[in-house]
């Protein structure tokens, strides 16, 4: 009677009701013993768990008094170097403004500088702004009488898209380029055809001189509004008509200046 239940279970074992040719992964489970015939069944093992999708969580701003801040690399300079900066939450409207500027702040004796600073900095749909800029020699005091002042050593803001809008911080190292006052150049015999009170910054008179010697010919007191020549952007930055017709020109090369006066 043993063997006869003994039979039956092992033919109940080995008969499954499925394709011999399509097993099923199993797992054992514990015994369990019916009489003196011990047997174990299986359990299918599941073998095609789906990966888990990748998350990617943004990064998240950093905020001081409630605007998005940058981080600056390297986060000390000399004037005329290249700095990296980037953040995150920069997202509302006003930060993705074409052509915003950047500047370097701060207070350089009576003046609150703004140094408007050559830059290639961009913001993405999402709010993440990075890019470049190069540290300025000099900027124009605002709200003041002094007129424009060199930038010196010293801790400075970053100030992008508005005067107001502070997103970082900027230490500029050792002192400010040199200028010199250099020769005037002629472009005729009349006296009045000339560039006069040349002044260059970092860069030194016989090569400013060259410059404006080439430069000469393609403006004059009246303009045109922008130039650009050599890697130079030159402006005309203001008028006169007495006692002679002259034009007050600015061209800037990175931390390079160079200044005169076209009649």
């Amino acid at each position: 009677m043993v063997a006869a239940a003994a039979g039956l279970l092992v033919l109940g074992a080995c008969s499954t009701g499925r394709d011999a040719s399509s097993p099923v992964p199993t797992l054992p489970t514990a015994p369990t013993t019916v009489g003196d015939v011990t047997t174990t069944t299986a359990t299918p093992v599941n073998q095609t768990t789906p990966p888990r999708s990748p998350t990617t969580r943004p990064r998240e701003p950093r905020v001081v008094d409630g605007v998005p801040q940058v981080t600056a690399s390297p986060a000390r300079g000399r004037i005329g170097d290249t700095v990296h900066i980037e953040g995150f939450g920069f997202t509302d409207a006003h930060w993705k403004a074409a052509g915003a500027s950047l500047w370097l702040s701060g207070d350089v004796g009576d003046c609150a500088l703004y140094a408007s600073a050559q830059h290639s900095v961009r913001v993405t749909a999402d709010g993440h702004l990075s890019g470049h800029f190069t540290v300025p020699a000099r900027g124009e005091c605002r709200q003041s009488d002094v007129g424009d002042a060199a930038v010196v050593a010293g801790s400075y803001r970053i100030v992008y898209a508005c005067t107001a809008c502070t997103v970082g911080k900027f230490e500029v190292t050792g002192s400010p380029l040199p200028s010199a006052k250099c020769r005037n150049v002629a472009f005729s015999p009349q006296s009045e055809d000339a560039a006069s009170s040349i002044v260059a910054t970092g860069l030194p008179c016989d090569k400013a001189e060259t410059f404006v010697r080439r430069l000469g010919p393609m403006v004059s007191a009246n303009g045109p509004a922008r130039t650009e020549l050599d890697g130079f952007q030159c402006v005309l930055t203001r008028h006169e008509e007495d006692p002679i017709p002259q034009g007050f020109y600015e061209c800037t090369n990175g931390s390079i200046r160079i200044t005169f006066v076209r009649s």
